[in-house]
């Protein structure tokens, strides 16, 4: 929910009632939500399992900064352009989630070594592969993972 104040409350951020309120520097205005409800379970505990295994592969500088090149392509997609994403890490999660549900690898045991022989070892190779959306000129990120 976009947030228009009678009067602005200039750099106020945090939690009020049920809500949490914070500027967005990207996109120019106040922000309020929901404050989440958090009920801890087997699948959260999985989620976290998956994540860390999913950061401890620990991408290359030059792997990021193409992450990053091609973030800006993505946002510029017609489809992303009302929520673009912000963070090269959330691309390679996204990356990574959709190499488990479209080729079915398991993230529970993957490794560096893994995905060496995976199409997400290069960028080019993942939107060649489905894995992300294919942008203008994505041959040319070629770094290794």
């Amino acid at each position: 929910m976009k947030v228009k104040f009678k009067n602005l409350l200039m750099g106020y951020t945090g939690m009020l009632d049920d809500s949490v309120v914070y500027f967005s520097a990207k996109r120019n205005q106040y922000i309020i939500r929901r404050r989440p409800k958090f009920k801890a379970g087997k699948h959260n505990r999985d989620f976290t399992d998956v994540q860390k295994k999913i950061y401890a592969i620990q991408p290359s500088e030059e792997y990021r900064q193409d992450l990053r090149a091609y973030l800006g392509l993505y946002n510029d997609l017609p489809q992303h352009r009302d929520k673009p994403l912000h963070a090269w890490n959330l691309i390679y999660v996204k990356l990574m989630w959709n190499m488990s549900h479209i080729l079915q690898i398991d993230l529970h045991s993957i490794d560096r070594e893994q995905v060496l022989n995976l199409p997400c070892r290069t960028i080019a190779a993942a939107c060649a592969a489905g894995l992300l959306p294919k942008v203008k000129g994505y041959e040319t990120f070629t770094a290794l993972i």
